[in-house]
């Protein structure tokens, strides 16, 4: 009787899925899987930490609206759950797998055991302990399911090592074969809640519409620009739904978030907010005055039920992947005939191009370099294919203000978690997911010290990502904000490292650029090198429009 390991049957599953690059570490309890993936069709791209691994996996995923698969040993299991926690905030498919001790030591002191599951479980939507080998398939299957419906996010399977190399019967297997069924994302929403929502729409004055993670789950863009088109409503976007119509478009005003566009000032004029896949949380005062009016009435589209009156009463609420409503919406909304609200696009398109010109303005041709500078210059190499990943402090919070978007999945920011040192493995997962496409980094000084060894896996794997670092030797919106409320810093000091080196020692192209005359020239050679290149810039110590709100906010200067 014909026999097949655990391995294999998580690789056949894995590709049942779909599944063609994973990304990990190699360790003990997973050596087993390791050596039997090496001859399957699957990239391999292994990392310097866990963490690392499971933040490009993030990327990857979102990129390409498919899960990424991370693998990783027990210890490294701990070091990969802060990249997990991450991973929810960012609404990106994960699949974690980690291996374990042999499963019959396990409760009895095996090595390096912890309680893997229950230390993911808090983190992410799901985490298993698969039971036995003939049922990895199942498991696996149970994990992208879970992972690719709702909102989405992270997934944890534990599989012990003594699963990976025993061998079940292919009789057995039958039960627990993954069938060409492929993962739903097609949940719709209710017509006659559709209705509501476009008849309340139909009749407001100063419309706004704001996306967020959830549509660039699943959203179409055509679809998306095609409702935009008939409903003519102005549209902010942000975190994976940035650039679901382009920036360049009439209707779009570009980023959704309300420190870096001073555009969604006029959120509080708006009287109906139609809230594509966009969380009422802290980004806008969880709803409240401000920055809405106190009478702004809510039409919630989300594909998670818990989100639909959180924070605030909806006025219409609709359940289903945005997608498939998007397209329900616009399907309905033709069957109407929409006025032009003049008036109301004027104001807001006044405000956006006036915001963008100030932002411009600062970047003046003088030393110390403004980061406006920076992100001036940048703008000179890069196209609408090009994915950019900002990360860093007040540093990169100009860049993500001013650089425009015209493509969606080519943008990648900190998630609403915080936590920063995810953007240089953000953007190796963006290289993986986008080879033929440039991918450009602007990190903070302080946060590339998280994941700056990853660096060496852009080497050994041959993926030129572009790093331009903003060097002002500060962790800067902490020092920033420490100042205006304190008066002083406290461990927000940083030295002025020579980053440039650090990364020639790695096998990179590095460069300091100390004087603004010299940047575009040396941009010019980053570019034009073959593999990764970083640029370790020297910049002004100067506050983000991010900082002095948050200043203002503690102060109780600001609402």
């Amino acid at each position: 009787m014909a026999k097949t390991t655990g391995s294999d049957l998580l690789i056949r599953a894995l590709r049942a899925e779909g599944v063609d690059t994973v990304f990990g570490i190699a360790g003990d309890h997973i050596l087993h899987m390791l050596d039997q993936m090496w001859d399957a069709p699957l990239r391999m791209i292994d990392f310097r930490h866990e963490s690392g691994a499971a933040h490009a996996a993030d990327s990857y995923s979102r990129i390409l609206r498919k899960g990424g698969v991370m693998l990783s040993t027990t210890p490294g299991h701990a070091n990969a759950l802060p990249a997990l926690a991450n991973a929810m905030h960012s609404e990106a498919p994960i699949i974690n797998i980690a291996g374990s001790a042999e499963s019959a030591n396990i409760g009895r002191g095996a090595m390096q055991e912890f309680d893997q599951v229950g230390a993911a479980k808090p983190i992410t939507k799901g985490a298993w302990d698969v039971p036995s080998p003939a049922r990895i398939p199942e498991y696996v299957a149970l994990a992208f399911r879970t992972a690719l419906s709702g909102r989405q996010g992270p997934v944890h399977l534990t599989i012990p090592h003594d699963f990976q190399g025993a061998e079940v019967d292919d009789d057995e297997l039958t039960r627990y074969s993954p069938k060409e069924y492929g993962t739903s994302l097609n949940v719709q929403g209710d017509s006659s809640q559709i209705e509501r929502a476009l008849e309340l729409l139909y009749s407001a004055q100063r419309p706004v519409i704001l996306a967020g993670s959830s549509a660039g789950a699943t959203a179409i863009p055509s679809e998306v620009q095609r409702l935009i088109e008939t409903i003519r409503m102005p549209f902010f976007s942000e975190d994976s739904a940035r650039a679901l119509i382009p920036d360049s478009h009439e209707y779009s005003m570009g980023l959704g978030y309300i420190p870096l566009n001073r555009t969604m000032a006029h959120l509080s004029e708006a009287d109906v907010v139609l809230m594509l896949g966009k969380r009422l949380d802290y980004t806008n005062g969880f709803g409240g005055n401000p920055p809405f009016a106190s009478d702004v009435k809510f039409i919630v589209v989300d594909p998670s039920p818990a989100q639909i009156a959180r924070s605030r009463t909806a006025e219409v609420g609709i359940v289903g992947d945005l997608g498939p409503v998007i397209s329900q919406m616009a399907d309905a909304a033709v069957k109407r005939k929409w006025s032009e609200r003049t008036e109301w696009l004027q104001r807001l398109r006044v405000a956006y191009d006036d915001w963008h010109k100030s932002l411009g303005e600062l970047g003046k041709f003088e030393n110390p370099m403004h980061p406006m500078v920076v992100a001036n210059t940048l703008e000179k190499f890069i196209d609408d294919d090009t994915h950019v990943t900002w990360d860093g402090g007040d540093y990169c919070h100009f860049l993500r203000a001013s650089i425009k978007r015209n493509k969606p999945f080519r943008f990648h920011n900190v998630s609403s978690f915080g936590m920063i040192g995810v953007a240089l493995p953000y953007a190796l997962g963006a290289q993986v997911a986008l080879p033929e496409s440039t991918v450009v980094l602007g990190n903070g000084d302080g946060s590339l010290g998280f994941n700056g060894m990853e660096i060496d896996t852009m080497v050994r794997h041959n993926l030129p990502v572009k790093m331009f670092i903003g060097n002002n030797s500060i962790w800067g919106i902490d020092w920033q904000i420490q100042k205006g409320l304190y008066g002083r810093p406290v461990w927000t000091d940083l030295l002025p490292t020579r980053y440039d080196i650090m990364a020639q020692g790695l096998g990179a192209y590095g460069e300091h650029v100390t004087k603004v005359e010299d940047l575009e020239a040396a941009m010019q050679r980053a570019f034009d090198y073959s593999g990764p290149a970083l640029l370790n810039i020297d910049i002004e110590q100067v506050i983000s429009p991010v900082a002095e709100a948050a200043i203002s906010r503690k102060m109780g200067t600001h609402g």
